[in-house]
């Protein structure tokens, strides 16, 4: 899956293998449906979206050699038991918007009624992966409440509510196949949908959920009900003040400045960009301060400072805002242009204070900060997919470069969050 491109495995013949699950004999292979194929890219293309295929050397830089996964393979190998001749289109998802993701699914369903042929879409993949404590990648609430909440909407054939489920509850369940189920939704979207449900089960703590979508009728206005993007946080986290706080507002100011016309402001600067910005309690406040930067519900860069390191928070804000979006070593830097789409989340620290006993933690209330010889690691609380401590720990010491046996202090401290 691409961050921001559709790709459409190519060739004359697609197939792939259990190979990686020691199963090398269950060799299976397709005619590729190359027509549909190149309709469907039409099809995006006149949408305004990135996809298609990629050339060799793209592949293989990215190190794919084109065989298809199991997302592929596992629901093809009982599908085409029933239904011998098939051909084959095979799409990853991406991590473009939803709203990008419904219009591919209108843009397939375009495609496949002007083709004049049978078409079956098959969304694929996981659900929760941490539906019950049987699973290797640990467990959460919001594990089976995902699935259930999925489930349901699906029983009820109600697409819009399974486009409204929440942003955050699905992130912290850790599941990999609602961007497929997207897409279906885009591509009967205007329609009035029967379903049934063949079975749910997550005999390995990972929810696997059949089902089958049918047009039931007419068409009908498109749907408008807007997609989730965000969710409310735990009620015991990080406090939460207004979306236009002043915090935030100091973040975005200084992006708009930095990017748009390669300025970084002063304090003094802020105040007459915005006369009613009351800066006077974090003029006067010193603190390490993160800021975090979010597109499209995915992490676009996050940069703070443990401890105070300039004259307030409000520079600190202002240094900490440009590093998170031009410094952060796992991303390219933020453009101008993305600028809208941003969604901007800023930690105040509060004082650190040692801890005794992994007992007085708690990563939705706490963060922590380990220390062992000079080497400082700090992971902020109430992040998704952090459901321990032990977790908790375990990704603070590998920022800081800690080995697993070597000894650490630890700290704890809470922040307040504004977003």
């Amino acid at each position: 899956m691409f961050s921001d491109f559709i790709f459409f495995y190519s060739g004359d013949r697609l197939s792939g293998s259990f190979a990686q699950f020691g199963h090398p004999e269950s060799h299976q292979e397709w005619p590729a449906d190359t027509e549909l194929a190149d309709a469907i890219i039409a099809e995006i293309a006149n949408e305004g979206l990135p996809g298609g295929y990629l050339p060799g050397r793209e592949l293989h830089r990215h190190g794919l050699d084109g065989s298809l996964d199991h997302g592929v393979l596992v629901p093809l190998y009982y599908l085409t038991a029933q239904t011998p001749g098939i051909r084959l289109v095979a799409l990853s998802s991406s991590d473009l918007p939803a709203s990008d993701i419904v219009r591919l699914g209108q843009a397939i369903a375009r495609a496949a009624a002007a083709s004049k042929r049978r078409v079956i879409l098959v969304a694929s993949g996981d659900l929760s992966h941490k539906a019950n404590a049987n699973s290797p990648y640990g467990s959460c609430p919001e594990g089976a409440q995902f699935d259930s909440a999925l489930m349901t909407a699906i029983r009820a054939a109600d697409l819009d509510q399974i486009l409204q489920i929440d942003n955050r509850l699905r992130e912290r369940a850790a599941e990999c196949g609602y961007r497929s189920l997207i897409a279906l939704c885009g591509a009967l979207g205007d329609r009035t949908v029967s379903t049934h449900v063949y079975h749910y089960e997550a005999p390995y703590g990972i929810g696997y959920g059949v089902a089958r979508f049918t047009p039931a009728g007419p068409v009908k206005p498109a749907s408008t009900v807007p997609l989730a993007a965000t969710g409310s946080a735990s009620p015991t986290g990080p406090a939460k003040l207004p979306a236009h706080s002043i915090p935030v507002a100091i973040a975005r100011h200084t992006l708009e400045a930095y990017l748009r016309q390669h300025k970084t402001l002063a304090p003094a600067d802020l105040a007459q960009i915005e006369p009613s910005l009351d800066l006077g309690e974090f003029s006067s406040q010193r603190a390490g301060v993160f800021v975090s930067l979010h597109k499209h519900g995915q992490l676009r860069g996050c940069i703070g400072t443990t401890g105070p390191t300039t004259a307030s928070v409000v520079t600190e804000i202002i240094q900490n805002a440009i590093s998170a979006a031009i410094h952060d070593p796992r991303f390219d830097p933020v453009r101008a242009g993305e600028l809208p789409g941003l969604e901007i989340s800023v930690d105040i620290l509060g004082k650190a204070e040692p801890v005794m006993d992994k007992s007085q933690l708690d990563p939705r209330v706490y963060g922590v900060i380990v220390r062992h010889h000079g080497r400082t690691g700090l992971l902020l609380p109430d992040l998704d997919g952090v459901d321990t401590s032990d977790d908790q720990l375990a990704i603070a010491c590998r920022k800081a470069g800690i080995a697993a046996d070597e000894p650490y202090t630890i700290e704890r401290f809470r922040v307040t969050r504004y977003e």
